[in-house]
């Protein structure tokens, strides 16, 4: 696993490495699984721009899809991320709101594709039917950027 994706990232660095020009933004799908009381998987948009040189803010806008209590559920979101002295690797926080819980999360980014975080959720309101959805919590996510020219 590691060495496909190890390949994996070398490809796409030899082919999207000499088209890349500096943007102040970036845009595009995410996707990631998260683990809290249950697994979750999540999907939606995102939305990154540089706020000075070295710093980098992205807001998104997710529907967690999750399977609790043999039940079905879709539970929207929104979070906003903050991205300290991005290189190729940098340390992030980040905060996920939805009607249920609050998360902040810390993390790690490999070029604000790859994320990966801890957290802990606190509990605003209960889903009826649903034991309550907080405590730890860690996430793997993909952001995949449709404003580079490939």
């Amino acid at each position: 696993m590691k060495i496909a994706l190890t390949t994996l990232c070398l490809l796409l660095g030899i082919v999207a490495g000499p088209h890349i020009q500096a943007q102040s933004y970036l845009f595009g799908p995410t996707v990631s699984y998260q683990y809290q009381k249950g697994n979750i998987l999540k999907t939606g948009v995102y939305y990154a721009t540089s706020i000075n040189t070295s710093n980098i803010l992205k807001l998104d806008a997710t529907a967690n899809f999750t399977w609790i209590q043999n039940k079905h559920a879709v539970i929207p979101e929104v979070a906003a991320t903050f991205f300290s002295d991005m290189y190729i690797l940098g340390l992030f926080a980040r905060t996920e709101f939805t009607p249920y819980t609050v998360t902040p999360k810390i993390g790690i980014s490999a070029l604000t594709v790859l994320e990966l975080d801890l957290g802990y959720g606190f509990p605003m309101v209960n889903k009826a039917n649903y034991r309550p959805i907080k405590g730890f919590t860690t996430s793997l996510r993909f952001n995949i950027p449709l404003n580079t020219r490939l």
